[in-house]
């Protein structure tokens, strides 16, 4: 019977392996997440970053402008808004940083999730420069008996749920992209209107993934270097991709909640902003 169940539960590590845990897919997990546009595009052939950013880069220019030409007419024509006696030049350096941020907000991205991505890198290959599954690694762990199988079920089971959630933050991700040139027309308000917060969520979001991503990858690492007559490799990996998952839970003060109990917090948040950013456009 032991057997049996051990020949069933190394069948079901090596369908996880072979098809959520390949090396291709964990080689782009930061591709995943952070290009999710692209990642989409090459999974699906269906490029819907492509399609949408150009609308939102037209749209959110547009209503810049609207905005520009509005807050001028107002505070310098009727004197219904704003003091008169200010100097025209500051709004003028508001509107260029609004076009200006919009233009190159997406470039920006790009470089900073390159630099995260080379730390994290260096990071992992300091424990290890293997973090990929192999037949012969999952012979081992059936060599081991039902208690070491369990064991990988059990990492694989939290690493399925790491893996959907990064696919679900790639597409937040790749929606809060798209909606940068709409939150750029608050930096039109001295207070900069919504983008402050906006790009404050974007980072947040930024930080959660990378420490998940980090422990993910660790826990991986750990993982792969278990040679199961000692079980300290197996149990911190696990323990890795335990607190990959939960630590944005632990965090949820400074980090994006996310799971369990945050999707009532989640909807109110987007709610709010979304009501926020309709009345910093219409403003």
């Amino acid at each position: 019977m032991t057997f049996i169940l051990t020949t069933l539960i190394i069948a079901l590590i090596s369908g996880i392996v072979s098809v959520f845990a390949n090396d291709t897919m964990l080689n782009a997990l930061y591709f995943m997440v952070f290009d999710s546009g692209q990642f989409f595009a090459d999974s699906t052939g269906v490029n819907f970053f492509s399609i949408l950013m150009p609308v939102t880069y037209g749209v959110g220019i547009s209503l810049i402008i609207l905005k520009f030409l509005k807050k001028m007419f107002d505070v310098y024509v009727l004197w219904t808004d704003g003091d008169p006696d200010a100097d025209p030049m500051l709004l003028m350096m508001n509107f260029i940083r609004a076009v200006g941020t919009a233009l190159i907000f997406q470039w920006l991205y790009g470089l900073f999730v390159d630099i995260c991505r080379e730390i994290t890198d260096t990071i992992i290959s300091t424990i290890s420069d293997n973090t990929n599954f192999t037949q012969e690694w999952i012979t081992g762990l059936a060599s081991g008996g039902i208690v070491p199988a369990l064991a990988g079920l059990i990492f694989f089971i939290c690493f399925l749920i790491l893996l959907f959630s990064f696919i679900s933050r790639g597409i937040e991700m790749m929606i809060m992209v798209v909606g940068v040139p709409l939150a750029c027309v608050g930096l039109l308000d001295n207070d900069k209107g919504i983008f402050k917060g906006y790009l404050n969520q974007i980072v947040k979001a930024f930080v959660t993934t990378i420490v998940q991503i980090t422990l993910c990858k660790i826990g991986i690492t750990l993982m792969l270097g278990a040679t199961f007559t000692t079980t300290m490799n197996i149990v911190m990996g696990i323990g890795c991709m335990i607190s990959a998952i939960s630590i944005p839970k632990l965090m949820r003060e400074f980090l994006v909640p996310t799971g369990g109990d945050g999707k009532v917090g989640n909807t109110v948040f987007q709610s709010v902003h979304t009501v926020s950013l309709v009345k910093s456009i219409l403003k």
